[in-house]
């Protein structure tokens, strides 16, 4: 359906017997109940095609070389476009479908017809995929160490420029919001790339405080990029705001390494804990920026009048779609920087990481049980099986050749518990008392993981060398 229908309205020309009409009807109507104002606007002129019709089965709207549509569905699900020519005839008298006298004509409109035939749309998407792999070569080529510094430093900032004046420009100009959200995080990464090769000098012996000092001057940079792009694209919101979210979680990381002089891996853990705790208002901030508001509570018998107007129901689903946008993209961020956690911490599975992984991946399956729409769950799933695989590799790889066998035997086991899930588990109805036990488990797990993570960023080592 095309943006007219969307809206409520679809746009038709219809060619009846003896003359011509353009009307626009409801979308959401079926044909059945649209039908009658339909006749009676193509007859006029005191021609009477309610008995015409009559005589001859009733009346059919039908493509032109289409079979008649179906009365009981409605112009958006029959697909019917917006300024589309549909013709009214009587049943008896309906067109038959198109016979094709040439076979080859015959195939080459049928394969233009299939749902995943080429067409401009898939052409435009073709050509974004492309351009984003373009950039994401320049980014590897301008990270990949070696040379120096400034000059790829240089042309970082000045791709990121480019960037924005191209984001701008699709989105102001070209009426093109898929490009322009891409080159807007194309600008970010660029720069953020910046501001890590402007802090690039010589080693020191501090090795964990110059990665940080890398790692917070490019995410600092690529969040002030998304800044940048979201200012002057002034669309997507849910996408820059998000992106932003996970930038900052590289400040974090990088402020962990630099004042704390700590390793990847244990700043990875306080990071977790500083996505988990955001993590917990990400609903009511959601709520909060599709510009829903919630009266407050009453205090007094006057004020239970207050905030009782009824609201309009196509503003509150409006709304709700954009509050469940909202909170998938802050999810969706949130998934992307957990996995860098967890994929962190398992590198070197030291006995506080690992059971920090172990921890923070039965915490996120667990809070995937009370989320609704695919990728939210998506993003509270994927991070965890990678964090356990990960560590699975891991312990295998640091222990030999019996904690490889050892580890890959756990696989096997986990890949066979896992399909007997698909088989068993979706579409299931399971007993209250297991969800019970799951938001118990939750809990006990919630309060479990910040010690945890606490002891893997070797806090309590620090305390216990300050205390003597």
């Amino acid at each position: 359906m095309s943006e007219g229908s969307v809206a409520g309205l679809c746009r038709l020309t219809v060619r009846a017997p003896k003359k011509v009409v353009d009307l626009a009807v409801p979308a959401d109507l079926p044909l059945a109940d649209l039908l009658p104002v339909i006749v009676d606007h193509a007859g006029g002129d005191g021609a009477d095609l309610d008995e015409e019709g009559a005589e001859l089965g009733g009346w059919v709207l039908q493509r032109i070389g289409g079979e008649p549509l179906d009365t009981e569905a409605t112009p958006e699900i029959l697909d019917i476009n917006d300024g589309e020519t549909l013709l009214l005839r009587p049943r008896a008298d309906a067109l038959p479908a198109v016979r094709y006298d040439n076979l080859v004509d015959a195939v080459a409109t049928t394969v233009r017809e299939l749902p995943h035939a080429w067409s401009p749309s898939v052409s435009r998407w073709t050509f974004r995929v492309l351009v984003a792999g373009a950039l994401l070569g320049c980014l590897a080529l301008l990270a990949a160490p070696g040379g120096p510094a400034l000059p790829r430093a240089a042309l970082a900032a000045g791709a990121a420029l480019l960037a924005l004046a191209g984001a701008g420009a699709a989105a102001r100009v070209l009426d093109d919001e898929p490009h322009a959200v891409l080159l807007g995080l194309a600008a970010g990464a660029f720069l953020a790339l910046c501001g890590a090769l402007a802090v690039t000098g010589p080693a020191t012996s501090h090795p964990h405080h110059d990665m940080g000092a890398r790692l917070l001057a490019g995410a600092a940079a690529g969040d002030v990029g998304l800044v940048l792009a979201l200012t002057v694209v002034a669309v997507r919101a849910v996408v820059f705001v998000p992106a932003a979210v996970a930038g900052s979680a590289g400040i974090v990381g990088g402020l962990l390494m630099v004042l704390m002089d700590v390793s990847f891996a244990q700043a990875c853990a306080g990071t977790a804990l500083v996505a988990l705790v955001f993590g917990a208002f990400v609903p009511m901030l959601s709520f909060s920026l599709s510009g829903l508001r919630l009266p407050p509570l009453p205090t007094n018998a006057s004020q239970l009048q207050e905030g009782i107007d009824p609201v309009a129901e196509g503003e509150v689903a409006e709304r709700s779609a954009l509050t469940d946008r909202w909170m998938t993209g802050f999810y969706v961020a949130l998934g992307a920087v957990l996995s860098v956690c967890l994929a962190g911490l398992a590198r070197h599975p030291e006995p506080s990481r690992a059971t920090t992984v172990a921890l923070l991946a039965l915490l996120m399956a667990l809070h995937s049980r009370s989320l609704g729409t695919a990728w939210q769950r998506l993003a509270h799933v994927l991070p965890p099986g990678l964090g356990l695989l990960l560590l699975a590799v891991g312990t295998g790889r640091t222990h030999g050749i019996d904690g490889r066998l050892i580890g890959a035997a756990a696989l096997l086991l986990a890949a066979a518990l896992l399909a007997v899930c698909c088989w068993t588990v979706p579409g299931r109805r399971l007993l209250p008392h297991w969800g019970r036990a799951g938001d118990l488990l939750q809990s006990v797990t919630a309060l479990a993981v910040f010690p945890a993570a606490l002891w893997a960023l070797g806090l309590y080592h620090d305390l216990r060398s300050v205390a003597g």
